[in-house]
């Protein structure tokens, strides 16, 4: 009887990895651009969407938003454990912080996209990594640096990449009338339009 119950128990767990293999495939993950998983790195653009201001940033004792922003960058094609692409430049227009401060936004490194969970229906876990990023207003009342990653989903049905969430952290503060702080959390919440690239699709 013991026996048994061992060889049942040993059935049931063998199933319980079966059903967890199904359900989270993991990497590696395979990246095709029109259709095709081959070739080099495709370039693309891609603008923010929405009813505006269409960036929102969040920190714990102040907002400041966007008007609107840019990027531009590379999908890499081809099996990939994490990355998938990579962000080298974008503009951010019209932001602006507390007591109506202009808070230009400079990105000081390529910017990672990266994959972070398996394709369900569509939509793809994913993060920006390795952001440093430069905040200066013009007249001098206000800078400092950010770093840090943000996570963010992906959904190829309508190729649009969604960023919403913590993970960022400012530091190197002059100025700001106490409204920032080194040290202070930030989240970011965009999204993003691809275009001037063939449709990208994440399968499992």
């Amino acid at each position: 009887m013991k026996l048994r119950r061992q060889s049942l128990s040993m059935a049931s767990a063998a199933a319980l990895v079966l059903i967890g293999s199904a359900a989270y495939a993991g990497p590696p993950w395979t990246v095709s651009v029109g259709g095709s998983s081959a070739g080099g790195p495709a370039d693309y653009t891609a603008s923010t969407i929405g009813d505006g201001p269409d960036i929102a940033v969040t920190v714990p004792k102040a907002d400041f938003t966007c008007e609107a922003g840019t990027t531009l960058g590379s999908i890499a094609p081809g099996s990939t454990a994490a990355a998938i692409g990579r962000i080298a430049g974008s503009t951010f227009t019209d932001c602006f912080g507390p007591f109506g401060i202009e808070l230009p936004i400079r990105q000081t490194s390529v910017w990672d996209i990266n994959i972070t969970g398996d394709n369900v229906g569509g939509a793809t876990p994913a993060s920006i990594g390795n952001i440093t990023a430069h905040v200066e207003n013009p007249d001098g009342l206000c800078e400092f640096d950010i770093t840090g990653s943000v996570p963010a989903t992906f959904d190829e049905n309508t190729q649009q990449l969604h960023v919403d969430g913590g993970g960022l952290t400012i530091s190197n503060v002059s100025g700001c009338f106490g409204a920032f702080g080194n040290g202070n959390p930030m989240t970011f919440e965009a999204t993003f339009q691809l275009a001037d690239v063939a449709p990208v699709t994440i399968t499992n």
